[in-house]
């Protein structure tokens, strides 16, 4: 009966790629898929690894809803000849599937190979068990973790993750009573398991450490011949698979001795990339067609795609790995104090760790513990799994979750399988269902939405929204995790979910009836002592009636009952953070003579605001440029936003009774006469005459603007433009900047007036402040377009330019 069920749950999964669509949400490739898709559509097809045309439309014939973005390709010539810039082997197993069923032939791959594990698993846990508990712990094990939803991604997680589960299904040592041992047998299985493992070495080179298991597995029972085989198996494996890639790509690997960059594909017949001379090198026209990447004709090149061949050698140049394999043995460049957070975001956090992503790992390690601590090659293993997990962090501390396109760890569920050669014996069976418990909590959204969750600002992140998740870490050591707000706000970072938090100037729009959580992360930029929290003023403000905000830091907690269009101060209270680490300072900071690199420190309070209600607000929202001409493209999209409370950091407290409304003007430089609705700019040079510095951040700020008054003094337009002040100005200082201001769209004669503001607090002249008076003349739009105005010629500076009064 065990293995009537799980034949039925192999023939869900391998029918499921014949049923559901790819590539689900997001409509379009996402993280690496491009460049596996594009490499398996090119083998099936073309029997190669360049780029050509063919490619490019092979790639909308299945994927027609928009440009298809971050396809990594190499060169080694200047991008004459374009190659697929990742490992290939994945790909070319995936190849005859792709053939038959196109895209979804590689959704079918790894549903062939996750099939392939789970009978793998099954089949050495019957050694140790019946076979019900067998079956149940594999299918368990696969099933409820990051294998399942990684098996819809087309990409190589699932085929390294087969293969390093062979390596140690047919490498690991059998018990003695299992038979006499059969020496040509032992000896195949030995080279097929080191194979095995080369296969993900090829792909991932730090999960070689794995094969140290089964390894020690042979020579502790003294089984040389069958050690070397091993080893030989993975060698002729590696240069079986590097001669292909000479074959194919000119190269023994795609990381060495070549350009690398990330291209988007715009339409059908269009190549991403054109060589570099074509860039720099005037075309003149020839007697006979010049030579292209294939023998039929291609549509021109735009200067966009040559541009982009130089762009993606900077950004090769730029990459923190140097698309060589060097980087694996550089020293680490992340401090202890960092490495410490990592290590616990690596185990419990709430994108990452492997306890909620792969229960089953923790229960494996556990019943290791219990039953299978005496074996020395499982000791092995679980130290080689502990070492590619400390590589990862130690050698890519900024993104060692799998970089931008991830869902758990990305980067270590390749080695996932080797958890399962742990475990021996199951036992108690009650134990197992602590794994299933973990897998409803943490993986029921990645179980039900495989493809993505249809959710507001989507993110393949958004399944951490859920309750569960809230209770473990974010973490704020990563520097790429999508779907959050990094905003800069009272001196320090605020890190908040973009679903629930929109930045709108100075203003942080909170979301209504849902608790916000905001991480405040201070970077210090020189060595020493963690700062505080700077002390400031925060106001908080309800678009709803009868709304009660309540507001969470620490132990500090307060309720405001608010009333529609209400508005309140709170100043937070002085505490120790929540979280504290260092990190390596940039270079060129200086630390104590003789105490090595210089680390700096890095301080986060977590605040929580709660709105029990809310309005539903229209805001706008900027679309970046395509770079992509051919496709529909709104630069200004309205949308909703069910605002709760309006947090804004007014400034520090001092500053905002401070009396600054004392200014002398000593010089302003306009131009006479500008083009109706046009913006211009205006030279000033000013003097803080009060006795209080003029603040230049927080909601609660000074800043340079104006009015525009008819000729008799009435006031025409009353909120000008604003300025930002270049810096702090102390009391007596001189201040001298370019200030912004737009002309009123009617044609006329007017009078600019200069006028500083403390926001949210008064203009200057409404405390007796002098102003700057300068005449100018509006001139009307000629034909549809601004008219012609000359820059005004040193007189007319000084015509336009006040005396030491300010009139």
């Amino acid at each position: 009966m065990a293995r009537l069920g799980l034949a039925g749950v192999s023939l869900v999964l391998l029918l499921a790629p014949l049923a559901l669509p790819l590539p689900g949400l997001p409509t379009h490739l996402k993280a690496d898929e491009g460049a596996y898709y594009g490499m398996a559509m090119s083998l099936a097809h073309d029997g190669d690894l360049r780029l050509d045309t063919g490619d490019v439309d092979r790639f909308f014939a299945e994927f027609p809803y928009r440009p298809v973005n971050n396809v990594i390709l190499m060169t080694r010539d200047g991008w004459h000849t374009v190659h697929y810039g990742k490992p290939w082997v994945y790909s070319l197993f995936a190849a005859p599937f792709v053939r038959l069923l196109g895209g979804e032939g590689l959704f079918f791959a790894n549903a062939l190979l996750l099939v392939g594990m789970i009978w793998m698993g099954a089949a050495h846990l019957r050694r140790h068990n019946g076979e019900g508990i067998a079956a149940l712990f594999a299918a368990g094990f696969f099933l409820l973790s990051l294998a399942l939803a990684y098996t819809t991604w087309m990409q190589p997680e699932v085929f390294n993750m087969a293969a390093i589960a062979a390596c140690l299904h047919l490498g690991m040592p059998r018990d003695e009573e299992e038979g006499l041992p059969r020496p040509r047998r032992d000896l195949a299985l030995a080279a097929l398991s080191g194979a095995a493992l080369a296969l993900a070495v090829y792909n991932k080179p730090m999960v070689a450490l794995v094969g140290l298991a089964p390894l020690a597995g042979m020579l502790r029972r003294r089984r040389l011949r069958a050690a070397g085989a091993w080893l030989a198996g993975a060698a002729a494996c590696v240069a079986l698979l590097a001669g292909l890639s000479v074959l194919l790509t000119g190269t023994p690997s795609s990381y060495l001795g070549v350009r690398r960059g990330g291209f988007t594909l715009c339409g059908p017949g269009q190549m991403p990339v054109t060589p570099e001379a074509a860039a720099v090198v005037p075309v003149v026209p020839a007697p006979e067609p010049a030579p292209t990447l294939e023998a039929t004709p291609e549509p021109a090149a735009s200067p966009a795609s040559a541009e982009a061949g130089r762009a993606a050698a900077a950004a090769a140049a730029s990459s923190p790995t140097g698309n060589t394999f060097s980087w694996l043995l550089r020293l680490p460049d992340t401090s202890p104090s960092e490495f410490a957070q990592n290590v616990g975001y690596f185990l419990w956090g709430r994108h990452t760790g492997l306890l909620l992503y792969t229960p089953f790992a923790a229960l494996a390690v556990l019943l290791f513990l219990l039953h299978g601590r005496r074996s020395v090659e499982r000791w092995v293993l679980l130290a080689a799994l502990a070492a590619v997990g400390l590589f990862f962090l130690l050698q890519i501390a900024w993104n060692w979750q799998g970089g931008g396109g991830f869902v758990g760890n990305r980067y270590f569920v390749n080695v996932y399988p080797a958890f399962l050669f742990l475990v021996t014996r199951v036992r108690p069976p009650a134990l197992l269902a602590a794994g299933f418990t973990a897998g409803g909590l943490f993986l029921t959204p990645l179980l039900a939405s495989p493809f993505g969750m249809p959710v507001v600002e989507p993110t393949l992140q958004a399944h951490v929204r859920g309750r569960p998740f809230r209770a473990f870490p974010l973490e704020l050591t990563l520097r790429n995790v999508p779907g959050y707000h990094r905003v800069p706000v009272a001196g320090v970072r605020a890190i908040a979910r973009r679903d629930v938090m929109l930045p709108m100037g100075d203003t942080l729009w909170l979301h209504g009836a849902t608790p916000v959580e905001i991480w405040l992360v201070r970077h210090q930029a020189t060595p020493g002592p963690s700062e505080p929290l700077p002390r400031g003023v925060w106001e908080l403000h309800s678009p709803a009636p009868r709304n009660a905000v309540e507001v969470r830091f620490g132990g500090f907690e307060q309720t405001f009952d608010l009333g529609e269009g209400q508005r309140v101060q709170l100043e937070l209270p002085q505490r120790e953070p929540d979280r504290e680490w260092t990190i390596f300072c940039p270079e060129g900071v200086a630390g104590e003579p003789g105490s090595g690199r210089p680390r700096c420190p890095v301080s986060a309070w977590r605040l929580e605001v709660r709105s029990a209600r809310g309005r539903a607000t229209v805001w706008t929202r900027d679309q970046p440029p395509s770079s992509c001409a051919g496709w529909p493209h709104n630069p200004r999209v309205e949308e909703s936003f069910y605002l709760g409370t309006e947090l804004t950091w007014l400034g520090e407290g001092p500053d905002l009774a401070a009396d600054v409304f004392a200014v002398d003007w000593l010089r302003v430089v306009a131009p006479p006469r500008v083009a109706a609705g046009s913006e211009f700019p205006v030279r000033v040079a000013l003097v803080n005459r009060s006795a209080a510095a003029w603040p230049e951040r927080g909601g609660a700020r000074v800043r340079l603007s104006y009015h525009w008054l008819d000729p008799a003094g009435g006031e025409v337009v009353r909120e000008g433009a604003r300025t930002e002040l270049s810096r702090r100005v102390e009391a007596g200082e001189t201040l001298r900047l370019q200030q912004t201001v737009e002309a009123p769209p009617e044609p006329g004669r007017y009078v600019l007036e200069l006028d500083p503001v403390f926001e949210r607090v008064a203009w200057f002249s409404d405390r007796g402040a002098r102003t700057a008076r300068v005449p100018v003349e509006v001139v009307a739009v000629e034909g549809g377009a601004p008219a012609t105005v000359p820059a005004p010629e040193p007189a007319a500076d000084e015509a336009a330019e006040t005396g030491e009064d300010g009139t």
